[in-house]
């Protein structure tokens, strides 16, 4: 079936135009091309684009509050849920949560996901053989990275070590890290470095989630990140203590990151949710300093979803449209320059982070999702839905 779409704001290549799929490939079609369409929409100028990338979900955790609550909303709690509970877990029971979930996120557009999946001695590799399974059954709707994640830690049990080493040969291609979480947290980088090295993937690392400011883990990451040239290949989740640094420090930490050319990915729904919690009077919201990050420095930053009603987080719809209204709420970023660059921070952002580009060029496979929203601005506050995709 060949379409056409006309008067489409087609907002990665920065112009309005028609764009047709013609035997599923993408075609710019001149006036003079004689192309039976079977179908044309006037678009009237809404947006088209390849769709959106939430760069850091946890697929292996989605949806488990069907099953297990988290009475105090906490992030130790959570842990210790999750600790007890996965062991338990049933690949069946995985499939069905994660398959859940990536049809809700299909269903909004989303067609790049990276997900953190939970390795140790209990499960190993379980959850990584399961969400490979669906990457493959999901190929052709959508691109799944999967990330091996110790969440457990790794320097007081060595067969957690072990089962991430194991996991990287299971399907994951990408390695995860949370420092902060254990009792040398300069260890665990160096450990996490020595297997990315040794296996030649990119490092994703939960970095800092806590509202101490005195917990600045990312130094040691950029240290590490420079000596182990992997500059380009590392990406900072959270970052949440630096949000509640002052200003002198946020600086001179931001100026180091854009030198070590660290991607921050930022998830202000979970950490608006997690922390400031013991704070009295004036709370903190635990976001990282994006505005000043990305508008000021120029450091490429994402925002994701993270947590999808599970003990982490019990909100959540698979919507990076919500994602992003949120942060335009938390990090004070209503103006259109802003709304604009949130759209991109759960668009061409991530996709690139990812290692994909979100143009449009002729001849490629076509990959096509329509917002019913003109602008990008528009998309984000009306929550736009899809209107057509391809």
């Amino acid at each position: 079936m060949n379409c056409l779409f006309q008067n489409a704001n087609i907002i990665a290549n920065e112009r309005i135009a028609d764009i047709g799929i013609v035997d599923g490939k993408i075609h710019f079609p001149l006036k003079e091309n004689a192309i039976h369409w079977d179908q044309i929409v006037d678009l009237k100028g809404k947006i088209v684009f390849k769709g959106f990338a939430d760069i850091h979900t946890h697929l292996d955790k989605a949806m488990v509050t069907d099953y297990v609550k988290n009475e105090s909303g906490t992030l130790q709690e959570a842990i210790d849920i999750m600790g007890k509970y996965k062991a338990n877990m049933s690949d069946e029971e995985i499939y069905s949560r994660a398959k859940k979930v990536i049809e809700m996120c299909y269903r909004n557009g989303t067609r790049y996901l990276r997900t953190h999946v939970d390795v140790d001695n209990n499960i190993q590799s379980r959850s990584i053989k399961v969400l490979s399974t669906l990457k493959n059954e999901y190929q052709d709707k959508l691109y799944l990275d999967l990330i091996a994640f110790p969440q457990e830690g790794i320097l007081q049990n060595n067969e957690n070590y072990l089962a991430l080493e194991q996991a990287l040969k299971d399907g994951a291609s990408i390695i995860g890290g949370i420092p902060a979480n254990e009792a040398n947290p300069k260890k665990h980088i160096e450990m996490i470095f020595d297997l990315a090295k040794k296996y030649d993937v990119d490092i994703d690392m939960h970095i800092d989630e806590n509202d101490n400011p005195d917990s600045l883990t990312i130094l040691e990451l950029i240290k590490q990140t420079i000596a182990n040239n992997y500059q380009g290949r590392v990406l900072a989740g959270h970052l949440c203590s630096l949000g509640s640094s002052k200003l002198e420090v946020i600086q001179e930490v931001l100026e180091r990151i854009k030198e070590a050319q660290i991607k921050i990915i930022s998830l202000p729904s979970t950490n608006l949710y997690l922390e400031g919690r013991n704070d009295i009077g004036i709370i903190r919201r635990g976001i990282a300093p994006i505005k000043m990050m990305y508008q000021e420095y120029r450091i490429d930053v994402a925002i994701a979803s993270d947590n999808i009603r599970d003990p982490f987080n019990p909100f959540g719809n698979g919507n990076p449209l919500q994602t992003a209204l949120i942060t335009a709420h938390a990090c004070h970023m209503g103006g259109v320059q802003d709304l604009e660059d949130l759209f991109d921070m759960i668009s061409s952002i991530p996709m690139k982070m990812m290692g994909f580009q979100p143009t449009y060029n002729e001849g490629e496979k076509a990959q096509v999702v329509v917002l019913d929203a003109n602008t990008k601005d528009e998309a984000i506050i009306s929550q736009a839905s899809v209107l057509y995709a391809i």
